[in-house]
């Protein structure tokens, strides 16, 4: 397996099972930590995160296939999916300055629509960022990377991922920062029923968040 990528929690590599070219993700151990603890945690986390992945591509989220879940080495073996993420697509767009302006906000309401579908079944992802989807060239957009999530989330969660996604949207994309309102628009029309209680949250989170940029 070559390494691909090294995480807080968990190392990425590229490997190959039944002749498909796959990510296998490792969660490790901690050293700091019990070992009992420690593979009760690591365990649990790697449950929940193919829970995850594979709760959103029932209910219609594209998602990585998994091919194989080992708990005992805390791994998840699944598909490689060889495609730009939509920071990269951004940045990309941003340098070229002939964009189309009803093309990208089109883009931005169909991310918004996968979160809120996403908030709708019940999951939290807890790391949305524009490097945690992915955009295939027929223009699907695939979510990945579900290390932190978890489920049946409060309004207060869901509110929080809004403004993580926010947060790193106007600092990595701040070229196109006044369009984060289009994400929002996608994601009120696709979650659907009482998503306004979920807005007026996340208003509240992020007077919290400019509250303790501004005093420390």
């Amino acid at each position: 397996m070559e390494l691909y990528k090294q995480g807080a929690e968990s190392k990425i590599y590229i490997s190959f099972y039944s002749d498909r070219k796959v990510i296998v993700k490792e969660r490790f151990s901690k050293l700091y930590r019990n070992q009992l603890l420690d593979q009760s945690i690591r365990r649990e986390r790697t449950k929940a995160e193919a829970k995850a992945i594979l709760k959103c591509k029932q209910g219609g989220i594209a998602t990585p296939v998994i091919y194989l879940l080992d708990l005992n080495n805390c791994k998840i073996t699944m598909e490689f999916i060889n495609s730009q993420t939509v920071n990269d697509f951004l940045n990309n767009l941003k340098n070229d300055k002939q964009y189309n302006d009803v093309e990208l906000t089109k883009l931005l309401m169909e991310i918004g629509a996968v979160i809120g579908k996403m908030h709708s079944l019940g999951i939290f992802h807890g790391d949305l960022t524009t490097s945690n989807i992915l955009r295939k060239e027929d223009g699907t957009l695939v979510l990945i990377d579900f290390g932190l999530s978890h489920f049946n989330p409060s309004n207060e969660d869901k509110a929080v991922d809004l403004y993580v996604l926010e947060r790193a949207f106007i600092s990595t994309h701040s070229y196109f920062s006044d369009l984060f309102a289009s994400i929002i628009d996608g994601y009120k029309h696709a979650y659907g029923l009482n998503v306004q209680s979920i807005i007026n949250q996340f208003q509240i989170v992020r007077a919290r968040g400019r509250k303790r940029l501004m005093f420390g």
